[in-house]
């Protein structure tokens, strides 16, 4: 599987789950992160930083949804990999 495909299928999880996908360009913005799985006023959200590749995307989504329960959602079995190797 493709990175953009891989990507893709990272933020169609996202989507389902409920959780606000941000993009943004964080540098510019002020915000001193390089992204991630946060709470905002106890709002799920996954901040990524639109400058960065795909892969780095593919790495913050991963980890990001490697956090959340993601019991009862299908996941293909080679994106769920990815998911679970992820560290916290």
């Amino acid at each position: 599987m493709n990175d953009l495909t891989l990507l893709e299928h990272l933020e169609n999880i996202v989507i389902r789950l409920g959780i606000e996908l941000r993009y943004e360009n964080l540098g510019l913005s002020g915000i001193r992160s390089e992204g991630g799985y946060c709470r905002v006023a106890g709002k799920q959200m996954i901040l990524i930083n639109t400058k960065d590749s795909p892969r780095r995307k593919i790495t913050i989504l991963a980890k990001s949804l490697n956090k959340v329960n993601l019991e009862g959602i299908f996941i293909p079995p080679v994106v769920r990999r990815v998911i679970e190797n992820q560290v916290h």
